[in-house]
């Protein structure tokens, strides 16, 4: 009986045992699961201050990606291939200057054409000369007595500006009469006019769409600017002759689609819209522009198109009947196009580049693991900027990016995965790395055709308008005034891509529409009046 305390006591230690063991255990893993989170958070945290450096350097740095290195990183494996890249042959203008030092050593001057001259442009040619004489003051006698003579006239030249006429121009139709009989009465036809029963010229109208399709003026500035030429010219006007030139014009926007579809090379990009007034949907409600253009043809042909979503199907519609090369970004829209037609998907490596750009831009470290990628992607511009100046064919630039472009991509695909091994996946990093890893086949898709650019940087630049527009404008007031921006807008990015005024050509293509039958209302578009638009300046 004596020993039952000591038995009770022992049974009751080990129970004490197990249950600090089992608290133990609980701890161990509450610690596990506290370390997790702990982590967790602080990639959380990396992630934010992230967002935060890129939101600061989007609103007060500098939006150009050019970085400038104090030292390249240098590479293990890339050594021998970068100095293959970078190695530039002297310009001809470096021999001749070369020569002309070398001719400087024996006591003559350097020739001044091997150098460049640098000032201000000559007024254009076609604009109107007025000659105002400066004589000197008073008798022109010398010094020494005897009369001056003119022995020539030294000649400088000032831009000025004379402000906008306007005119009303008075269509009067003369009518005729029998005397003889009361039936008998005849009347001169109406001259045709770009808009049915509106008062608006096609010069005018023409104004009007330049001055906000290409110029960003909204309307109701452009209403305050008539108002000072005492002309009441309201926004509601201008707004309801826009939508008239829409449906006016659509048939040459659908010309354009067509030209796109003929080949075998488009690019496309989309940005976000917004329109006050669409069924069934809020204000606040994003809807989207689509710009689509040829990639390599002898005219540029560029179609914008209006929807409410950012659906693939929206791509997939538009694209019908389209067999070849898609160059676009890595959005998944567009593979799930590739994949469903006979479409290749081609890749932007601006769009990688811009990922590994914006960390180094938001951090400042110009030695890490982004600026390791961003010197192997400048490589890879530099040989594209190596065969533009040379200007190879195709076919040679495709040799050309076999023989050097592809060993260093190869060699980077290899970089990326040991990088990713290592990279949290969350972070900015990681998300770059894999942004290129997954889109690796789009990517390199370019080195197969030399008639592919290494980048969609040509989409971009003619949505762009688009988007500073919309920072003037901000919104559209209904669908039909989305369609009928999508047709301006296409029209006039067409004129800028092949080189035609834009103003000259609506009031061209608006006085003449409506008396050119729809069958040839090819001959209406921009690269094919380019010449005798171009003559009226001579």
């Amino acid at each position: 009986m004596k020993n039952e305390p000591q038995t009770s006591l022992k049974i009751s230690s080990v129970f004490d045992a197990v249950a600090l063991y089992k608290n133990l255990q609980k701890s161990e893993k509450d610690k596990a699961i506290l370390a997790t989170q702990n982590e967790h958070l602080v990639q959380e945290v990396d992630r934010l201050t992230h967002l935060l450096l890129q939101m600061k350097q989007s609103k007060f740095g500098r939006s150009s990606e050019k970085i400038k290195f104090e030292e390249f990183p240098k590479l293990p494996g890339f050594e021998n291939v970068f100095d293959e890249v970078y190695e530039e042959p002297p310009l001809e203008a470096e021999k001749a200057g070369a020569e002309s030092e070398t001719e400087n050593d024996s006591g003559k001057d350097k020739s001044s054409s091997t150098l460049l001259k640098k000032g201000r442009r000559p007024l254009p040619a076609h604009l109107p000369r007025e000659r105002v004489i400066h004589d000197i003051a008073g008798d022109k006698i010398c010094t020494c007595g005897h009369p001056l003579h003119q022995m020539g006239e030294e000649i400088s030249e000032q831009l000025d500006y004379v402000p906008a006429q306007l005119k009303v121009i008075q269509n009067v139709r003369l009518k005729y009469a029998c005397k003889s009989c009361t039936e008998g009465v005849r009347v001169a036809e109406v001259p045709n006019a770009p808009l049915l029963k509106s008062m608006a010229s096609a010069n005018l109208l023409a104004h009007i769409i330049v001055s906000k399709y290409q110029d960003h003026l909204p309307l109701y500035r452009q209403s305050q600017m008539w108002e000072r030429f005492e002309v009441d010219l309201g926004r509601a006007t201008m707004s309801r002759w826009i939508l008239q030139i829409g449906d006016l014009l659509s048939p040459l926007k659908e010309l354009l689609r067509s030209e796109i579809l003929k080949e075998t090379y488009v690019r496309a990009d989309e940005t976000r819209a917004q329109v006050l007034k669409e069924c069934d949907r809020k204000a606040q409600t994003q809807s989207y522009m689509w710009v689509y253009m040829t990639g390599s043809s002898s005219h540029h042909a560029i179609s914008y198109e209006y929807t409410p979503t950012r659906k693939g199907e929206n791509a997939k519609e538009f694209l019908k009947g389209f067999k070849g090369y898609l160059h676009t970004d890595g959005y998944g829209g567009y593979k799930a196009l590739a994949q469903s037609q006979d479409i290749t998907a081609v890749g932007c490596w601006a769009h990688a580049r811009r990922k590994f750009a914006d960390i180094i831009k938001s951090t400042g470290n110009t030695t890490g693991k982004s600026a390791e990628a961003l010197t192997i992607i400048r490589s890879l511009y530099k040989i594209e900027k190596d065969a533009k100046e040379a200007q190879y064919p195709p076919d040679k630039i495709q040799k050309l990016r076999q023989e050097k472009a592809k060993p260093i991509l190869e060699k980077f695909k290899v970089l990326l995965k040991e990088h990713k091994k290592v990279i949290v996946p969350k972070s900015p990093l990681g998300q770059a790395v894999g942004y290129v890893l997954r889109q690796w086949g789009p990517l390199t898709e370019y080195l197969n055709d030399g008639r592919l650019d290494i980048d969609n940087n040509m989409a971009g630049r003619a949505i762009r308008p688009f988007a500073v527009g919309r920072k003037n404008w901000l919104f559209m007031g209904n669908v039909k005034g989305a369609h009928a921006s999508a047709v301006i807008y296409s029209l006039i990015e067409t004129c800028k891509a092949n080189g035609v005024n834009a103003f000259d050509y609506f009031r061209y293509v608006l006085a003449n529409i409506n008396s050119t039958p729809e069958n040839n209302y090819s001959h209406l578009l921009p690269w094919n009046l380019k010449h005798s638009l171009s003559n009226l300046h001579q």
